[in-house]
């Protein structure tokens, strides 16, 4: 009996320079393989080429009659295939004539497995921004496969996973539609009825994705992926734990703390918010100290933009949290490891030492210097 494999490929684009050499990928002899590209635009115009290629026979097209998101196509992308391993891939990455080849060849040799997390290669990378990123750890998954021999969850640009594995598992739709949390949380979960078994890593299986927006300056993305980690927590509970505040968070208690100082020691009110707004500065301090152990020779730029990632990441969690009226998850954190970790307020490195230390010297000196009007 062949070994079936249905790679499912969401798309808004459709473009071609991407879909169609994925679309026309050599297939390995031994393997039945067959393509679903789930256009998720009920207004795309497909164009004469991918129409061509979409016979309904091994490669089937599929446009949703309303924007699902992500993890609506993902999920109309599991039902309508059959096939044994379900491979998912991006709808802009670039692939090897030998990607099917070596998933082939994976799920030959080791059956049993949950699946397989592909290796994603990024261009070298063209500026600060994507600089920042890398030192930042935005990308890191992408990479897990040549650093790991298996790991809990994979990127959904280029993953394999067995179709009995995945069971009744579904993508969750209580994420952004456009992507941030769901890839984890549906891994985790896929992971976990399994008995905790790991994805292999399978680095010789790659593909090569770009750089978001050519690598310019784009905030709204790592927002936006801080908002749908928010969600995380809620539904993989054992993965959580407590940790001191981050930037966002002691923001928004020096703001809490400031309006109660106004019907008890106004004078102090200000006070508060002056330290609120030195913990900026304090926040740049100490990925500048982070980023000369993780990434010596960091220019100023990276570790400014370093540091604007984290903060909107976590100010996107913090935002997510709230809407949700979730008071009692601030200071909560998410382990993506499958760890169960216990509360680390007071485990130290370098970029909390540092952090710590500077809040204490602004607090001295706010309290030494300030005086009542």
């Amino acid at each position: 009996m062949k070994l079936t494999i249905d790679v499912v490929m969401p798309s808004f684009r459709l473009e071609e320079k991407y879909v169609l050499p994925v679309l026309r990928l050599p297939r390995p002899d031994n393997a039945d393989i067959k393509f679903y590209l789930m256009a998720d635009n009920p207004d795309i115009v497909p164009s004469e080429s991918i129409r061509q290629v979409a016979d309904n026979q091994q490669v089937f097209l599929y446009v949703n009659e309303k924007n699902l998101g992500a993890s609506g196509t993902r999920n109309r992308g599991i039902s309508v295939s059959q096939g044994d391993w379900i491979l998912f891939l991006d709808d802009d990455v670039t692939v090897a004539d030998d990607l099917l080849f070596r998933y082939a060849a994976a799920a030959m040799e080791h059956p049993d497995e949950t699946g397989f997390i592909g290796l994603v290669h990024l261009p070298p990378p063209p500026g600060d921004f994507a600089r920042a990123l890398i030192a930042n750890g935005n990308v890191s998954i992408f990479s897990v496969a040549a650093n790991k021999p298996s790991f809990t969850w994979g990127a959904t640009a280029n993953i394999m996973v067995k179709r009995s594995a995945i069971g009744d598992t579904r993508f969750s739709t209580s994420y952004p539609k456009a992507g941030g949390g769901e890839d984890v949380d549906f891994f985790l979960h896929v992971r976990d009825h399994n008995n905790g078994k790991n994805f292999r890593c399978l680095p010789e299986a790659a593909v090569t994705h770009p750089w978001w927006d050519e690598g310019r300056v784009n905030y709204k993305r790592p927002y936006r992926y801080g908002i749908g980690n928010s969600r995380l927590g809620k539904y993989n509970p054992g993965y959580t734990y407590r940790n001191l505040p981050n930037t966002p968070e002691t923001i928004l208690l020096c703001m809490v703390v400031s309006i109660g100082l106004l019907f008890i020691a106004p004078c102090w009110s200000i006070a508060v918010l002056l330290f609120a707004a030195g913990s900026l500065p304090v926040e740049l301090a100490a990925t500048a100290a982070l980023l000369r152990k993780r990434s010596p020779g960091s220019s100023f730029t990276v570790v400014f933009y370093t540091t604007m990632l984290k903060l909107l990441n976590d100010a996107g969690e913090l935002w997510g949290k709230l809407t949700h009226g979730e008071l009692s998850r601030i200071t909560e954190r998410f382990d993506d490891t499958g760890t169960v970790k216990k509360n680390v307020f007071f485990k130290t490195n370098t970029y909390k030492i540092v952090k710590w230390v500077l809040y204490l010297l602004l607090a001295a000196l706010i309290i030494t210097t300030w005086r009542k009007p």
